[in-house]
């Protein structure tokens, strides 16, 4: 890993691009903003004595949108709404703040078996269905019966395939014919704690489980939900407790992926994609979770009510396998109630929680965040984040432009990125600067080294630009210098903003590069209008355009290299520009090969050998490169005891408020 002086002085920088949002809260609490902040404190746990909890009270909190995307749980593809939701909807795994995955719902749960299966296998399965479209080269079909999809395509009869021609296909009413004659990658058997009741009164039982995964079908997540899943079956019936479920393929990640991502009551079983939405006259969302939904408003009003059939005082605690904490620890929230406000604006949040209209908020902008870290009125807790930031490279080899199709110029501009800077500007020391191609916490299964270790690895991202190396990379390639680039990235995130400004900064001032920053519309908008079509990877490649967006898909390693290169997942998040056919079968195989496969579904150790020789085939390639990596933050005011943070934005407001595995809760003092 080689490294050179920065060229960008980071305190005049700091004075341009972060001035005006300083200005905003300079002074407001008092403090000196030249100060530097300790941040340490932040990522050390708040502790707080049992006897001393208070029950009872309304916590309030915001969330950066202007309202929830879509109640329904199907649809909804938005962090924001994930983070409230997971209040009213429990599942049967969830992680601690180490990201260790623990038995929640479910009081028995375990990958029994992993056996090697492939096409061959499901063959006389299989039927045949007309090809109805070719969309973007991958081929649509038309199944009559209801709640259907094909899960596996045979690859002999897609070779050359047109519009009208016939392939056999396995899908979901196939399935389980192939898993009763013993046909299947992994199966993974559990069983539900018995007196677990939905918010309605009904009972959580086996015949939930399976009937949630219909939900999934035709919906904006049904990729997330059936990319391994196969088949879900109640061996005691519907009404018992335990459940098998299986994948198409040998799955080392079987254990974490096969679940429904949420647990709907039967009466919500049959609604389609976007039905159990109140806004629109359906349904209220009804889960297991420790809150309910009480009231809610467009844009204006959510407010969530302890729930009085939570199904922890049901089971009680000391029956939970994993927990280990002291006898008296509540077997409910403290709190009664949640009150969400919807303020999409980091300064207005930021407004907000000094004049105690909110008590918790997330996503502050950095000057505020140490602002509020001095104050002796308000807190921050931060833990090391899943999530980062990447750059990703339409790889086309287009008339005009074209010039990412060449590897030396996609890593000339990973050698020039600013990390350090970023990090330290921008972020005031609330991140870390990208070194390796995954966050730390998602390293456990991802490396047979330990993450220091990776760190320094030859392949690894410099953090200061390393002009010398970028100029060698310009020369080995067919263009001449400067090369002109767009960089593009959201335009609602005036700190992902700041850091692109400094990369094109960095670039320009290199001479390599005639880079340009632009931001075409605000994150949603811009992904499903322009990112998620068939053309971004053509008009992009020939724009010299790339693009910058975040991402945290959890703890498991495969979610980060799956999500931005799997050409499977192509128009989904987060591949934009690479459909069937970009990467060569020998890399295709290697990222797969990290988790699909009877060896590494058995052997863990494997598996960790397998992503280090994918590390380096991604960082060679450079299809995407990784900026920064995020510190997940809380912060609140002096009224909030107990709050503390967990890696995943995700789970930020169901860990804080109530995580008993892991010694969790937070209660008002007020």
């Amino acid at each position: 890993m080689s490294s050179a002086d920065p060229s960008v002085d980071r305190r005049k920088v700091l004075q341009g691009i972060a001035g005006a949002s300083v200005v905003g809260m300079a002074g407001c609490l008092g403090e000196d903003d030249d100060d530097e902040v300790d941040i340490d404190p932040a990522l050390e746990r708040n502790d707080i004595d049992v006897d001393e909890i208070q029950d009872g009270g309304t916590l309030e909190v915001s969330i950066p949108r202007d309202s929830i995307d879509d109640y329904d749980a199907a649809e909804s593809s938005a962090a924001e709404d994930t983070a409230v939701f997971s209040l009213v909807y429990d599942n049967l795994l969830t992680t601690d703040a180490e990201g260790t995955t623990e038995l929640w719902m479910a009081e028995e749960y375990d990958a029994v078996d992993s056996q090697n299966v492939d096409y061959e296998d499901y063959e006389e399965y299989m039927r045949e269905e007309e090809i109805v479209e070719i969309d973007g080269g991958i081929p649509i079909f038309d199944l009559d019966d209801d709640l259907n999809l094909v899960l596996l395509q045979h690859p002999e009869d897609l070779e050359g395939a047109e519009e009208g021609d016939e392939v056999r296909v396995l899908t979901r009413h196939e399935a389980e014919d192939a898993v009763d004659d013993g046909v299947y990658g992994t199966q993974v058997s559990g069983r539900l704690h018995e007196g677990i009741e939905f918010h309605n009164g009904d009972e959580c039982t086996a015949g939930d489980i399976v009937g949630s995964y219909d939900r999934y079908v035709g919906s904006t997540n049904q990729g997330q939900v059936f990319d391994a899943f196969m088949y879900a079956e109640a061996p005691d019936g519907d009404d018992g407790y335990e459940f098998n479920l299986y994948s198409l393929e040998p799955d080392a990640a079987a254990f974490v992926e096969l679940p429904p991502i949420d647990l709907f009551p039967e009466e919500h079983h049959d609604l389609g994609p976007g039905e159990l939405e109140p806004r629109a006259g359906g349904p209220v969302p009804v889960g297991t979770g420790p809150y309910e939904i009480a009231e809610f408003d467009e844009g204006s009003v959510l407010r969530l009510e302890r729930t009085d059939n939570y199904w922890v005082e049901e089971v009680g605690l000391e029956n939970l396998p994993d927990y280990d904490g002291p006898a008296d620890f509540p077997e409910r929230p403290a709190i009664e109630e949640i009150n969400v406000r919807f303020v999409p604006e980091s300064s207005q949040r930021s407004a907000a929680l000094e004049d105690g209209d909110l008590d918790v908020t997330y996503e502050l902008a950095s000057d505020a965040r140490n602002n509020f870290m001095q104050s002796d009125d308000f807190d921050v807790s931060a833990q090391e984040s899943t999530g980062y930031k990447f750059m990703q490279f339409p790889l086309e080899d287009t008339d005009e432009g074209g010039a990412f199709a060449e590897a030396e110029v996609r890593q000339a501009v990973s050698a020039l990125m600013p990390r350090q800077t970023i990090v330290d500007v921008v972020e005031q020391g609330w991140g870390s600067p990208a070194q390796a191609p995954i966050p730390e916490p998602a390293s456990d299964f991802g490396t047979a080294m330990g993450y220091d270790e990776l760190i320094e690895q030859e392949f690894a991202y410099s953090v200061e630009p390393d002009e010398e190396r970028a100029t060698e990379l310009i020369e080995q390639s067919s263009f001449e210098a400067p090369i002109e680039v767009t960089i593009q990235t959201n335009a609602d995130d005036d700190e992902r903003i700041d850091k692109m400004s400094l990369v094109v900064d960095q670039l320009n001032q290199s001479g390599l590069f005639d880079a340009e920053l632009e931001t075409p519309a605000a994150l949603g908008d811009w992904t499903t209008g322009d990112l998620y079509t068939d053309e971004a990877h053509i008009d992009d490649a020939e724009n010299n355009a790339c693009a910058v967006i975040g991402l945290a898909t959890g703890f498991d390693p495969h979610g980060y290299i799956e999500a931005i290169h799997d050409p499977e997942n192509w128009n989904g998040c987060c591949n934009f520009y690479f459909p069937p056919g970009t990467f060569d079968d020998e890399f295709v195989d290697l990222l797969n090969g990290c988790r699909f496969g009877a060896d590494v579904a058995e052997d863990p150790d494997l598996r960790r050998e397998r992503y280090d020789e994918f590390w380096e085939a991604h960082t060679d390639l450079m299809a995407n490169t990784i900026v920064d990596y995020s510190l997940t933050t809380l912060t609140f005011n002096e009224d909030v005891a107990g709050v503390n943070c967990h890696p995943n934005t995700q789970s930020i407001f169901t860990y804080a408020v109530y995580a008993p595995l892991d010694e969790q809760i937070a209660y008002l003092d007020r």
